[in-house]
Formats: structure tokens, C-alpha cells, sequence
């Protein structure tokens, strides 16, 4: 498109914002654009590691193991990858997509003191968000970037969380975030317009969608080497949590909280925390872990339904080390660009959009009251396991850590193993999403 056209009417926004909204009641993504530039909402976790010089190959390895350990959960072959000697997305093939040609092409970067990078995605095109992703980028800073499937996620919750913990454990990253956005795992450094467009648009009507831009926010230490700090980029704070994200020993130790007092501060029913062993070294003398914190479930909070809860618990803990001036555009906005962008003036208002004094996208919006609660489908509606499931929705035990689950109704519900509860008890969750 031309950057100097409108890329959306306003009819065709409302379209776009109705689609995706349905889409995502069914765990489904909704695409908008042109061939080769399709994008919509969809599920992504990105780790921040910092690591030295030396460890360029190890971690080059690793990515590759991680790479290869995904495709074992996909549902959907990968169709495009991305090959490190011509530096472009080609057809994938099981060589392409093997460890030992990307363990080739590694020595070789290494040799040569050139960036790796491993890359693949589901679509037919390395610009159209997709259902399954990967790109991870060893430079001085590195990330892994991995976009996952929505319906599948809800079908392996257990699966995919143990899968995240792990590599967690491995990484060791000194940042971390999952939630939704627009999908551009595979976009490319230099981003695209389109899905800066769509980043803006939607941020106006879903409290839950992150924008994540690795090769834009760049990784930097808050404290490198010059004692220079830039503070658009995700080295001078957190960015804002909109589901799970990481409380490494670094941040924790800038927060000035201990790990007692985090996880008081995200004393919640739905939000759980879980400590990720780190290592002893400058930023954690004392080998403490790391906090990984999950806001409940996946959620994209449509405005609509009113500013939500955890989000804005875990944002009053992390406000004071929150980096208001992140940059949230792949490309640079300018004066009289037709469309709507992320520019100086509006990034930190929405960085604080779970703030209580927040106008984030408007009053109005904010002093709505959430739509009520159908009568006939009270919070607190439970059944007992081994009973026909009432009602159909997302159900959820106290029995079982992450148990939520969707039941038809007539469905018998099932017995879980628990040390802690004798009669199972199965309860309507509140949250449909």
C-alpha cells in the first residue's frame, strides 16, 4: 500500500475490531490486508536474554534446540524458512527446518562475527501474522520470539506452560512477555506500516493487546559499558504486562522488592507466580529466583467490558520501573500521515493505560461500567465432579492448578487427583474469553 493512502475507513475498522472480537471468542485469529501482508490478533511469548561475546555459538546452539524442541507442539507445518546464507524466507523442507544445516550456518556466522538468526513460519508469507512462528535473533542482545496458536493453546494449557518454564530455566532471559498482538514475528528488522496501522487501531479497542517489536526495543543492559541509556528501548524498564511476564533477579533488585513482598503485592485468587531457578552473579548474589507471574488466563480484555483487574494490580507493582518512553512504532511516524500511529505524544499514555488516573483511549471509555452479568449465569455456579456439566463455557477447579477447561453441557465433568480436596468441585468461570 501507499503510506500516503488511508489503509482503513472507519466502516471498515468497525469491520475489523467486530471480526476480530468474534474470532477471539472462538480462539480463532482474523486476518485483514493483501496477499502477502495479512494481519490479525494472535498469542506470542518473547524472551530478552543478554549474554556476552563468548557465549555467541552455546547460544546459538541453544536456539536451535529450542527451535527444534517447538515443532514437536505445532499443529500446522511450517511453510516458510528462513535460510541464513541468501539472508531470505524460502520454502521450508525438513533439511531447512533440521539442526544440521542451521548448526552449519551458526559456525559459520560465528567464524565470520556475523548475526544468526533461525526463523519459520506456518504462512505463506513471512509478512502475514501467523498461527505458529519463530524468530530468534543472536546479536549483542538476542531474543526468541515465538507467535503459537491460540485454539491449541487452550486445548494443551499444561503442555504449552511447561514448555515456556523450561526454557525459561534455560534462557534465563532478564525480560519475558506472552499476551496478544498483532502478529509480526517474522516481519522482519525493519517492520511494516500496515501493522504499525493495525497496532494503533486496536490498542483503542483491546486493553489486552502488547505491541512487541524486539529488533525496534532492542535489548540493551541498564547498565552497559558507556553508561548511556536509551530510554525508548525495554533496558531502561518492564514494559507494560498484559498476561505473563518476568520478574528477573536485575528487575526485582531496581523494583527494591523482595521476593516476599511481590508476591504479596500480586496476592490474587487468579494470579499465579512461579519461581524460575537463576544462577548467582552481579545482578543476584544471592542465587534467588526469578518470579514469572500469570495474570489469570489469556485474556484481550475488549474495552467495552471495562478496564480489568489484574492487569492493573501487576502494573501497580511494576509502575516504578516501567518504560514509559518505549518506542511502539517499527517505523518512524511524520507529519500528515493519513493514518493512525504511535507517536511521541500518545506511546506513554498508553504504556499507562492500567494506571487508576489513566484517560487511556478516552474518559468515557473508562467511566463506562462494564456490561452486567446475565442473571441466569451467576459467578458463582458450581458443579460437583461426576455430574453432568449445567451450562456450556470454561469451567474451573480450586483442585487443580490451570485446570480451566471448556465443557459442553451434559458433559460429565471429570474427577481430578488432589491431595488437598476431597469432593472436586468444578466452578463456572466468570471470564468467557
Amino acid at each position: 500500500m501507499s503510506t500516503a493512502e488511508l489503509y482503513l475507513t472507519q466502516e471498515e475498522i468497525e469491520e475489523f475490531i467486530a471480526e476480530t472480537h468474534d474470532h477471539y471468542r472462538e480462539h480463532e485469529m482474523y486476518s485483514y490486508g493483501y496477499e502477502g501482508a495479512l494481519y490479525g490478533v494472535c498469542p506470542f511469548i518473547t524472551f530478552y536474554i543478554y549474554h556476552r561475546k563468548e557465549d555467541f555459538l552455546p547460544l546459538c546452539h541453544e536456539a536451535i534446540e529450542l527451535h527444534q524442541e517447538l515443532q514437536t507442539l505445532i499443529d500446522a507445518p511450517y511453510q516458510r524458512v528462513y535460510n541464513d546464507r541468501t539472508e531470505n524466507f524460502v520454502k521450508a523442507t525438513p533439511e531447512k527446518l533440521g539442526s544440521d544445516l542451521l548448526r552449519e550456518h551458526a559456525q559459520l556466522d560465528a567464524k565470520a562475527g556475523k548475526d544468526f538468526l533461525v526463523g519459520a513460519t506456518d504462512q505463506e508469507s513471512r509478512g502475514s501474522s501467523a498461527n505458529w512462528a519463530i524468530s530468534a535473533w543472536i546479536t549483542r542482545y538476542r531474543w526468541e520470539y515465538i507467535t503459537f496458536c491460540d485454539r491449541w493453546y487452550r486445548q494443551n494449557e499444561s503442555v504449552w506452560h511447561r514448555f515456556v518454564e523450561k526454557w525459561l530455566n534455560r534462557l534465563q532471559p532478564e525480560q519475558c512477555y506472552s499476551g496478544y498482538e498483532i502478529g509480526t514475528t517474522t516481519t522482519g528488522p525493519m517492520g511494516a506500516y500496515e501493522s504499525d496501522v493495525m497496532e494503533r487501531i486496536c490498542a483503542n479497542y483491546f486493553y489486552g493487546l502488547d505491541i512487541d517489536h524486539p529488533q525496534k526495543m532492542g535489548y540493551h543492559r541498564h547498565d552497559n559499558e558507556d553508561g548511556r541509556i536509551d530510554y525508548a528501548a525495554l533496558g531502561a524498564g518492564l514494559r507494560t504486562p498484559t498476561w505473563s511476564f518476568l520478574l528477573s533477579p536485575l528487575w526485582r533488585g531496581k523494583l527494591g522488592k523482595s521476593i516476599g513482598e511481590v508476591k504479596a503485592a500480586s496476592r490474587h485468587p487468579d494470579i499465579l507466580v512461579t519461581e524460575i531457578p537463576y544462577p548467582r552473579g552481579k545482578h543476584n548474589p544471592n542465587g534467588e529466583p526469578a518470579l514469572w507471574i500469570q495474570l489469570g488466563e489469556l485474556n484481550l480484555y475488549p474495552v467495552d467490558e471495562g478496564v480489568p483487574e489484574l492487569p492493573v494490580l501487576a502494573n501497580r507493582l511494576i509502575r516504578p520501573i516501567r518504560c514509559n518512553l518505549l518506542q511502539l512504532y517499527a517505523l518512524d511516524p511524520w507529519e500528515d500521515d493519513p493514518n493512525p500511529r504511535f507517536d511521541e505524544e500518545n506511546r506513554p499514555r498508553w504504556m499507562a493505560r492500567f494506571d487508576e488516573d489513566s484517560d487511556w483511549p478516552n474518559k468515557e471509555s473508562r467511566q463506562k461500567p462494564p456490561p452486567p452479568k446475565e442473571a441466569e449465569l451467576p459467578v458463582s455456579l458450581q458443579c460437583e465432579a461426576g455430574r453432568p456439566c449445567p451450562r456450556s463455557g470454561y469451567w474451573r477447579t480450586p483442585a487443580r492448578p490451570k485446570s480451566r477447561r471448556k465443557f459442553n453441557q451434559g458433559e460429565i465433568l471429570p474427577e481430578v487427583e488432589s491431595v488437598t480436596h476431597g469432593t472436586i468441585v468444578w466452578h463456572w468461570d466468570a471470564n468467557q474469553g
